[in-house]
Formats: structure tokens, C-alpha cells, sequence
């Protein structure tokens, strides 16, 4: 990480065109919202679901919020206030208001302050993410509050501040279990305070807020009938094993359902009632229970990976020097792309959760190009060089790129492009802990 000097500090004309254009585009996605609110968004079940348990003081799982805590209903009743129009459209303005803060944040930890002027390291990042920002956006989807608050406990860990990071790592992962796994690398790092802030807010607001409100018994209740969705009935073992599984579209990019239609004839558009025309991908038939073990090989292999390239610790925190900054930050993006990787079902709007390794890689790869200085002990050039910061960004536009191919999808191309950050995170993690790092 590098701080820039006080002449190149940010003022707003060379942002301004990024601010305006972020600005129109927010609006008008705001307007596409408004005009689908009644069928086609995401939203719409969060806010019926929350404006039945104003009515009614009931959680209930038919309006289609059905792998959620009984928190997060609780946490969207004040928007069920306002009119479905209204709501969706506020909720998308601030939704992309905390993307620009996400941006910001990413920015300042990786170039120690903001530039003049957007760098190119920037643009790449937001440009390539945004297919999967555009689709958070129509579907009224929570992928972007949770991206900003993963980057914000990031960032407020970083800067020492571990108590409130944790606190903000624990409501991100009350909306969502998948932030949860972030807590692991905490613990590898041994910052207890950010592991035990969010631990004791996931259970205080987690368990209190639904017993203030619902009660001893309908508190378990709701509990027990979310474990039986989200786990029992859309988890991996169930997704490999069972006939037909739930969730076998192609929009859905998770491991378990990838390696079924891999390597077993799952139809891949089970919507599609013409069996002529099956989406079938597998290259080989396998029993289900191969597949199980498939899985859990991979899954071993990168979680392991990912704890023993994370395990060393750090003499300070944060890391005074800039190669073991670099370490950390890029041991921090194999958490965030293992969390999607790991994730039961993976929608194409869970992956704006993959930024900030993405902004790693952009940024890695802007400073490992010829003509940027390389400046300091951590400066020195190697053969290794550009290479996978840009592969991982190529894999990534191919993954954009193939959103428009059904069969790529079912074939796991989203998935495939995260494994590749992965493979870039654990690539610069190696290489930084042995001494070898290129610019940082």
C-alpha cells in the first residue's frame, strides 16, 4: 500500500464525469425497479413478507423469503411502511450509494488515499463488476449492503477500530450466513475482538430481537423451519444426492449444483417442459455419491489451502510494511471468494461479493505493469509479473461474457471465474510470504 503525495490528492473535477455517470445510472435503475416492483423483484418478497409480520406478528416462509433468519424480516418491517414503489426505489438509491462507499473504502486501503482522478486499476475493477451489480440492482437485491458491510468491517479492522468492525461483521452475517465464514480468518489472524464483537451481536440481535418480538417458542420455531430450508433441504449433501434436485437452474452457479450437472444428467433449465430441449452438460455419469466426495475434495483442498496460507501471523496489526500488507489484504480476498465458492446456492447477484479481490487483482496488475515505479525493498521486479492478476481479471470478463450462454452458466462459468480470484489471491499471498513480491 502506498500513499499518494498531497498534490494528487482527490478533488472533485477528476471524478466528477465517474460521479455523474454513477449518478444517472443509479436513477435509472431506481426507475427499472420501481416499473418491476410488482413481479419481478426480489424486494417485493422481502417487503411483503415484513408487511405480513406488521399485520399479522408472524414470520412467514410462502412469500419468498425462505433461506433467511427471522432477523432479517425484522430488519426490513420499516420499509414495509412505505409504498412497494416508494420502498424499492429508496432502497436501491441507497443500496448504490454504499456501493460508491464500498469503492472508496476498496481505494483508500489499496492506494492510501484517493487520487486526483479515478485510476485505471479502479475503473477496471467497477467496469468488470458490474453485470453483477446491474443484476443486485433490478432484482432489489441485499448483495450490495452486504458487500459494504464485508469491506467496511475490513476497513474498520484495519484502521484498529476492532470492536465496531466485529459488530458490523456480525449484522452482515445475521442478513446472510455467507459473511459468517469470514470470522475464520479472524480468528487466524487472532483478532479476538473482531471474531467476539460479531459473535456476541449474531447472537444478541440474532436471538434477541426475534425473542422481543416473537417469543420463546415461535423464536425456535422459526429458527428450526430456517434450518430445515437452508440446510436440510438446499444444502450440498441434499443438491448431490437427491433425484432431482431443487435449485438446478442454470442462473444457479454454486459448487454442489456445478459438479451435478457436471458429472451427472441434470437438465439444466428444468423450466423448460420440452424434454428435447434439456440443458444437459455432464461429460460423465457418476454416482451421486462419487460426487459427495468430489465435493468435499475440493472444498478440503481450498479451505485448507485458504487457512494455511492465512495461518501465519502478523508481527503488528496492521502490517507496518508494505509487503506484509499486501500479504494480508490478499489472505483477506481468499476468505471473500472461499465464502462463494462454499456457498449452497450461488446466484449471479451473490457475486458482487467477490470486489474486493477483484480490485486487488486490478490493482496488482496496474502495479505491476513496466511503466509503474517500484519503489522500496518490496519493489523488485520477478518473472512472475503481471501474469496472474490478469488472467484472474480475464477469467473474470469471461465469466461477464458468458452470463449471455445458458450452457456456459450451467457449466459453472461465474463459478469458475471466482476460482481463478482464488487462485490469484493464493498466488500473491505465496509469493509475498516468501519474499518475492513485485510492487505493492
Amino acid at each position: 500500500m502506498i500513499a499518494q503525495s498531497s498534490q494528487r490528492r482527490a478533488g472533485p473535477g477528476g471524478w466528477l464525469p465517474l460521479i455523474i455517470a454513477a449518478a444517472v445510472y443509479a436513477a435509472a435503475i431506481g426507475v427499472v425497479a420501481a416499473l418491476r416492483a410488482d413481479g419481478g423483484t426480489d424486494f417485493r418478497d422481502f417487503w411483503q413478507t415484513a408487511q405480513h409480520f406488521r399485520q399479522t406478528g408472524q414470520i412467514s416462509s410462502e412469500l419468498g423469503v425462505h433461506n433467511y433468519l427471522p432477523f432479517f424480516t425484522l430488519l426490513m418491517t420499516p420499509w414495509s411502511v412505505l409504498p412497494l414503489r416508494l420502498a424499492i426505489v429508496l432502497f436501491t438509491l441507497l443500496s448504490f450509494g454504499l456501493l460508491a462507499l464500498t469503492v472508496v473504502l476498496v481505494e483508500t486501503m489499496l492506494n492510501g488515499e484517493l487520487a486526483s482522478r479515478p485510476r485505471p486499476a479502479l475503473l477496471v475493477a467497477v467496469g468488470l463488476m458490474l453485470p453483477y451489480v446491474h443484476s443486485c440492482g433490478v432484482l432489489g437485491q441485499v448483495g450490495l449492503l452486504l458487500l459494504f458491510l464485508i469491506v467496511a468491517a475490513w476497513f474498520l479492522a484495519w484502521r484498529g477500530r476492532e470492536w465496531m468492525a466485529g459488530a458490523v461483521l456480525g449484522l452482515a452475517t445475521l442478513i446472510k450466513l455467507l459473511p459468517g465464514l469470514l470470522l475464520v480468518f479472524f480468528l487466524l489472524k487472532r483478532r479476538w475482538r473482531v471474531a467476539g464483537a460479531a459473535l456476541a451481536v449474531a447472537v444478541i440481535c440474532g436471538l434477541g430481537m426475534p425473542l422481543a418480538t416473537l417469543g420463546w417458542e415461535e423464536t425456535i420455531a422459526q429458527h428450526r423451519g430456517f434450518y430445515r430450508r437452508a440446510v436440510q433441504e438446499h444444502g450440498p449433501r441434499t443438491t448431490i444426492l437427491r433425484d432431482k434436485p431443487r435449485k438446478a437452474k442454470y442462473t444457479n452457479n454454486s459448487l454442489p449444483i456445478v459438479l451435478r450437472r457436471l458429472l451427472s444428467p441434470v437438465n439444466g433449465d428444468p423450466s423448460d417442459s420440452d424434454p428435447a430441449r434439456k440443458l444437459l452438460i455432464n461429460f460423465a455419469d457418476l454416482p451421486r455419491e462419487t460426487i459427495w466426495i468430489v465435493y468435499l475434495a475440493l472444498l478440503t483442498v481450498l479451505t485448507g489451502t485458504s487457512i494455511a496460507l492465512t495461518a501465519a501471523r502478523a508481527r503488528a496489526w496492521p502490517p507496518r510494511d508494505a509487503a506484509a500488507a499486501a500479504t494480508v489484504h490478499a489472505q483477506f480476498g481468499l476468505w471473500c471468494c472461499l465464502v462463494l465458492m462454499a456457498a449452497p446456492l450461488l446466484w449471479t447477484h451473490y457475486l458482487v461479493l467477490a470486489y474486493w479481490p477483484l480490485a486487488l487483482a486490478a490493482d496488482r496488475a496496474e502495479r505491476d505493469s513496466p511503466a509503474q515505479p517500484r519503489d522500496g525493498p518490496a519493489g523488485a521486479a520477478t518473472s512472475a509479473g503481471p501474469w496472474w492478476p490478469r488472467a484472474a481479471l480475464l477469467a473474470w470478463l469471461g465469466g461477464a461474457i458468458l452470463l449471455a450462454w445458458p450452457a456456459a452458466r450451467a457449466a459453472g462459468a461465474q463459478l469458475w471465474s471466482v476460482l481463478f480470484l482464488w487462485i490469484f489471491a493464493a498466488w500473491l499471498a505465496a509469493r509475498l510470504r516468501h519474499g518475492t513480491a513485485g510492487p505493492v
